[in-house]
């Protein structure tokens, strides 16, 4: 049976790191994207088992799903600005904080929780810089009219995303400061900007002495693995397993896989693993920006594989067993010619949990 291998000492591990780099700010564990790939409930558990109460995620059916789940107790932070009736129902009904990142979320928001008699804890979204949701600096009268008009929403937070942490500390910087400028003339008015948020995974372990504000929001740094290129000491949370279903010896010369792209050079005993990319083993995001420099790099890590240094290996037995030929849809083929191993045998696969299919089941060890 396959499975998504999640070790959980790893993720502690990872947890403890974040806390010492977090110092005294409060860390916001961030569920998006099914917890990353690890699964949202099952690493909500292990969080909350390890002390930490709020979380964010990006779908108000993920709050839902969350409290369902017997969450009851932990702050709820919806990430994502949205104006959609259904939407709004959902984060009410999930009794989740949620983001106004426009005037028109805020009239919405605001709005539906009059109807029902309630008020909403919200966070306020600034935009800095990654265009997405959030106001402008510049609306600073619109975020002051929500702060003093929205009767029905407690303002709890402010905050900003930060768009270039894994490369630029300098445009961090710069959006953190924009943040705190905003929080300091809603100050200003005798308002409170509630809770100050900005840091994310890569910020925290990429950059020294970014200002950490009232709390981080890290979701990549608790499954090790940053999309910065630095030095930490994160572990690699989640590996995909799958049993080996047939062993078999081809003599040299003979072709793997489609377009016939592997040749054996010798005498070579194969593994055959029923895995391949629909379960996620090299799916990778397709790529979509095309500046010089981006062209640079996609070249650069072409040659790197094709000099043999990005290899494909699964482990078999605690040993190295080359991919050969192509990964097909649902089958892989590996090098076992100096492996003792059989049919029913395991073999693990390094992927990206956020790659790998909600079918396959999480197995936490």
């Amino acid at each position: 049976m396959k499975a998504l291998a999640v070790e959980k000492e790893k993720i502690l591990h990872n947890i403890k790191l974040i806390r010492e780099k977090a110092g005294d700010a409060s860390v916001i564990a961030v569920l998006k994207g099914n917890g990353y790939g690890l699964g949202l409930c099952e690493l909500a558990a292990v969080l909350r088992d390890a002390g930490i109460t709020f979380f964010a995620v990006t779908e108000p059916g993920d709050a839902l799903a969350l409290r369902n789940a017997g969450f009851t107790e932990e702050e709820i932070l919806v990430l994502r600005s949205t104006a959609l009736d259904e939407d709004i129902k959902t984060i009410i009904e999930a009794c989740a904080t949620a983001t106004v990142g426009s005037y028109d979320a805020a009239i919405a928001l605001n709005g539906m929780a009059e109807k029902q008699g309630l008020v909403i804890d919200a966070h306020i979204e600034i935009d800095t810089g990654m265009g997405r949701y959030g106001f402008m600096t510049s609306e600073i009268d619109r975020i002051l009219s929500v702060y003093r008009y929205m009767s029905n929403l407690n303002i709890t937070g402010l905050y900003t995303h930060l768009y270039c942490a894994f490369a630029s500390r300098k445009t961090a910087e710069a959006q953190i400061e924009k943040l705190l400028k905003t929080a300091e003339r809603i100050k200003n008015e005798g308002l409170n900007p509630g809770v100050l948020h900005a840091l994310n995974s890569a910020a925290l372990f990429k950059h020294k002495n970014l200002k950490r504000l009232d709390a981080v929001r890290v979701g990549s740094a608790v499954t090790g693995r940053l999309p910065a290129k630095c030095p930490h000491d994160l572990k690699r949370a989640g590996y995909l397993t799958c049993p080996i279903c047939e062993i078999r010896w081809l003599p040299k010369n003979s072709t793997i896989g489609y377009g016939g792209a592997y040749v054996t050079k010798k005498p070579t005993k194969i593994a055959v693993v029923p895995l391949g990319y629909s379960d996620g083993f090299l799916l990778e995001k397709t790529r979509d920006i095309y500046r010089f420099r981006d062209l640079l790099r996609y070249i650069l890590a072409e040659l790197r594989k094709w000099t043999g240094a990005g290899r494909y290996f699964a482990l078999v037995n605690g040993r190295k067993a080359k991919v050969l030929g192509h990964v097909g849809v649902a089958h892989t083929v590996l090098d076992v010619t100096d492996i003792e191993c059989s049919v029913g045998d395991t073999a693990a696969f390094d992927v990206s949990p956020l790659c790998v299919g909600t079918q396959i089941p999480r197995k936490y060890v």
